[in-house]
């Protein structure tokens, strides 16, 4: 098995890990270190998402372009730190003479806490990437029927939280699988990574009492 010599964490990653969407650190862990990745078996509902997402996306982008806004789509951006990496890719990064920079992000689906931390993220993070730390941004997260603002406030707000949680996953040992439905059905460890996968052919979660 490859393994990368610092671990590498997606935005994504570690927005589901310090919003609760996933509930098992050894995920995360996992994924920061492992090349490989389980093999999807829903490529067609990934296709869909793409096409939809695609299609929110360059909606937005016209928007904001016919509104004076220079956008920029898809901007990949890497932080390096001490112990450990983290990547990600804003939606579109928006910007306008005299106006604070504004980093958005497209959610097809429904709305989850970690859609509001990874733009959180992408705040903090950024500013690195672009070697000006100083650099403030406003956020937004849409949704197909409504949209939410992130404040620079927030995103400060969970800066060491952002900063502590990737140190720790930098660092720390292998922590104990935390199976379950939720925490494993999109998960991308492979079975070999984590044997501790849940199964819920072998964990029916069904049962009979006399109780009532």
């Amino acid at each position: 098995m490859r393994t990368m010599a610092l671990p590498t964490f997606w935005t994504t990653a570690i927005a589901k890990s310090l919003s609760g969407d996933q509930p098992c650190q050894l995920s995360t862990w996992i994924g920061g270190r492992n090349k490989e990745q389980r093999p999807r078996t829903d490529t067609a509902s990934l296709a869909i998402w793409k096409t939809n997402h695609t299609a929110q996306l360059t909606d937005t982008v016209n928007r904001l372009k016919a509104e004076g806004w220079k956008c920029s789509v898809e901007s990949f951006f890497r932080v390096t730190g001490q112990h450990a990496v983290i990547s990600g890719k804003a939606d579109c990064i928006a910007q306008q003479t005299d106006k604070r920079p504004l980093i958005v992000d497209m959610k097809s689906g429904e709305p989850r806490d970690s859609d509001v931390v990874q733009v959180a993220i992408e705040m903090v993070m950024i500013p690195l990437a672009w070697g000006s730390p100083s650099m403030s941004f406003d956020g937004k997260v849409i949704y197909k029927a409504h949209e939410v603002p992130v404040t620079p406030a927030q995103a400060a707000e969970l800066r060491p939280k952002i900063v502590g949680l990737l140190k720790k996953l930098g660092t720390m040992p292998r922590p104990e699988a935390s199976p379950s439905l939720s925490a494993c059905r999109f998960c991308e460890a492979t079975d070999e990574a984590c044997p501790d996968r849940f199964w819920p052919e072998s964990n029916p979660q069904v049962a009979q009492t006399e109780a009532f």
